[in-house]
């Protein structure tokens, strides 16, 4: 099982690339976020889920600089890891979200639950990696 130890790479999945920052895993898209990609987006929720699960207590950043659109299947991945980070006493935080993703959060009224930050070093300070 890979782990989140300090320094260690992490494998790279399909859907996001992943990189450890202090005590954050960050999560950049690497493909469309939209609800084609329904199956690759749940797989690797899971397997980031798992990731989590056995890498202790740690906070998410998700970089969405490359990122236009928010699909349900995308914001209903983005639910269960902040779920599973907030009961594990992390936090989760956006950075580099584009305008019409945030029209997307406020109108479902996520603006206000998930940090909102302007860059990926803001988001570190925001979950405190």
């Amino acid at each position: 099982m890979e782990t989140l130890a300090a320094g260690a790479p992490l494998a790279q999945g399909p859907v996001f690339n992943r990189e450890r920052q202090g005590q954050a895993l960050v999560l950049s898209p690497r493909i469309s976020l939209g609800n084609l990609q329904e199956i690759e987006i749940a797989r690797e929720t899971q397997e980031l889920l798992e990731l989590l699960n056995h890498s202790g207590p740690t906070s998410v950043i998700i970089d969405l600089a490359n990122c236009d659109y928010l699909g349900s299947t995308f914001l209903g991945a983005i639910v269960r890891i902040w779920k599973h980070v907030s009961q594990r006493g992390g936090r989760l935080a956006l950075c580099n979200v584009s305008d019409p993703a945030i029209q997307i959060l406020r109108v479902i009224k996520l603006h206000v639950t998930w940090r909102l930050c302007d860059s990926r070093d803001e988001a570190l300070q925001a979950v405190g990696a």
